[in-house]
Parts: structure tokens; C-alpha cells; sequence
């Protein structure tokens, strides 16, 4: 009986739906891991603070919210979708907001630097 069941095409087309589960969620994992390392590489990489501020908030804000897709995926319950949504909802509002504030911060050095220089 259980070898039957086991041989049944339910069976093959439930084992096949999780394991295209767990792929995509393993991608939506790792490619929002690539994003975070992108990230951190320009942040290392770039010269000027500007540059620097794209991207940190434009990559890490993307692979926040595949990370976070991933995980919700994973769990597969109301409350981490809910969790999840409001998490991606702050950074997509907070990222820009501290990326401009660190923009104007810098600028208003550089002109006092400047002004104090001559």
C-alpha cells in the first residue's frame, strides 16, 4: 500500500511542487545576499560620498526586500508576510530619507571646509 502510494502521481507532483519551492526561495536568498555583498563592495569601492550612498541604499534596499521575500516564502505564514511587508515598507521609506540627510550633512562640511580654508 505505501509503495503504491509512494509511486502515485500525487506523490511525484507534490514532491515536485517543493522542491520548485524550495528553489525559489533559495534564489530569492541568494540573490538578495549578492545584492548585500554589491553593496558592500561599492561602498569599499567608491570614491565620493555620493557614490557611495547609491550604492548602499539602492543595493542593500533591493536585497532587503529579496531576503526578506525569501524568508517569508519560506515560513509561508499571514504573519511573516504581514512582518515582512512592514519591514520592507521602513527601509523603502527610511533608506532615502538617511541617504539625503548624509548627502546634506557632507555638502554643508564641504562649504564650511571650504569657507574656513579661505
Amino acid at each position: 500500500m505505501i509503495d503504491r502510494l509512494s509511486d502515485s502521481a500525487y506523490y511525484k507532483d507534490l514532491q515536485n511542487k517543493n522542491n520548485m519551492n524550495e528553489l525559489i526561495i533559495a534564489v530569492l536568498i541568494l540573490m538578495g545576499s549578492v545584492f548585500m555583498l554589491i553593496a558592500a563592495i561599492g561602498l569599499i569601492r567608491f570614491d565620493d560620498v555620493y557614490s557611495r550612498l547609491h550604492a548602499t541604499t539602492k543595493s542593500t534596499s533591493f536585497g532587503v526586500l529579496l531576503l526578506i521575500l525569501g524568508v517569508a516564502f519560506f515560513f509561508f505564514e499571514t504573519w511573516v508576510f504581514v512582518k515582512g511587508a512592514l519591514i520592507i515598507v521602513f527601509i523603502y521609506l527610511t533608506a532615502p530619507l538617511a541617504a539625503h540627510s548624509i548627502a546634506k550633512a557632507y555638502k554643508a562640511r564641504m562649504q564650511e571646509e571650504k569657507e574656513n580654508h579661505n
